[in-house]
C-alpha cells in the first residue's frame, strides 16, 4: 500500500471524529472503564475541541492508504524546546502495514521543520498499552509516570516517555557533556535498524505493533507474554 500525509484543516474535524470512533475503542477497550471512555472521547475529540486546537499550538494530520484515510497524528508546541506528541493512531485494518511508523517519523520530521535547533518529543501512553514497546523501538524511553487526572474523577495512568530530537544537526565548542550524549543518541537511533515482520506458517508476528494473528486472526497477548 502506498501511504500519504497531508496537514488537516478544520474541515477535517468531522473525519477525524469517525476514525476515532473506530480506532479509539479499539485501542483501550479492557484498559479503561466505557464511562471513561465515553467522557474522554468527548474531552479529546468534541467539536469545539477539535475546532480550536486547529487553530492553536497543534498540528493536526491525516495519514491514507492508497488514498483511504488510516490514522491520523497532532502534536502539540508546548514550550520552546519541548513538544507532545498528543495523538497518533492507526485503525486497527491497517496496523502491520507500517502506517505507525509512517505517522511517527512525519511527527519528528515536522518538529525538526518548525524548530531546527535541538529539542525533546514527548507523549503521555498508558502504562498498559502494547504501544509502549513499539514508542521504544522508535527510540522514546520513559521519563517519568503519573496518575494525571482529567477531569470527572477520572485519571490517565501513564508513562511519559520522551525523544531528543535535532542533537544530531550540529555541535560546536565548547560543549556540554549532555548535549553530546542526546547528539550520539539522535545518531544512533537514525541508523538503528527496525524489525519486519514475521511469518512461520499460519502466524505472523509484528514487533512494532506487539500484534500475534493466528490465521488472520489476533491472539491476544499482554505485554509480559509477547516478551
Amino acid at each position: 500500500m502506498m501511504l500519504t500525509i497531508r496537514r488537516a484543516c478544520e474541515a477535517d474535524c468531522a473525519l477525524i471524529r469517525r476514525l476515532a470512533d473506530e480506532v479509539f475503542p479499539a485501542t483501550y477497550r479492557g484498559i479503561i472503564t466505557p464511562s471513561q471512555m465515553e467522557y474522554m472521547m468527548e474531552w479529546m475529540y468534541g467539536a469545539e475541541v477539535l475546532a480550536r486546537e486547529m487553530c492553536g499550538e497543534f498540528a493536526w494530520f491525516i495519514a491514507s492508504a492508497d488514498g483511504e484515510p488510516c490514522g491520523y497524528l497532532s502534536v502539540q508546541h508546548e514550550a520552546e524546546d519541548l513538544f507532545h506528541l498528543q495523538k497518533i493512531y492507526v485503525l486497527p485494518r491497517f496496523q502491520g502495514i507500517g502506517a505507525g511508523e509512517f505517522l511517527f517519523r512525519h511527527a519528528v520530521e515536522y518538529i525538526r521543520s518548525v524548530h531546527p535547533a535541538p529539542c525533546r518529543m514527548e507523549l503521555n501512553v498508558n502504562r498498559n498499552n502494547r504501544a509502549l514497546h513499539f514508542y521504544e523501538r522508535m527510540g522514546m524511553r520513559k521519563l517519568r509516570e503519573g496518575d494525571f487526572p482529567i477531569g470527572d474523577g477520572y485519571y490517565m495512568n501513564d508513562y511519559i516517555m520522551g525523544l531528543d530530537i535535532g542533537g544530531d544537526d550540529y555541535i560546536t565548542k565548547p560543549f556540554d557533556s549532555m548535549d553530546l550524549l542526546a547528539r550520539v543518541g539522535a545518531v544512533l537511533r537514525r541508523c538503528r535498524r527496525r524489525p519486519m515482520s514475521l511469518n512461520v506458517r499460519n502466524i505472523s508476528v509484528d514487533p512494532d505493533q506487539h500484534r500475534v494473528l493466528k490465521d488472520g486472526k489476533e491472539i491476544e497477548l499482554t505485554p509480559k507474554e509477547f516478551d
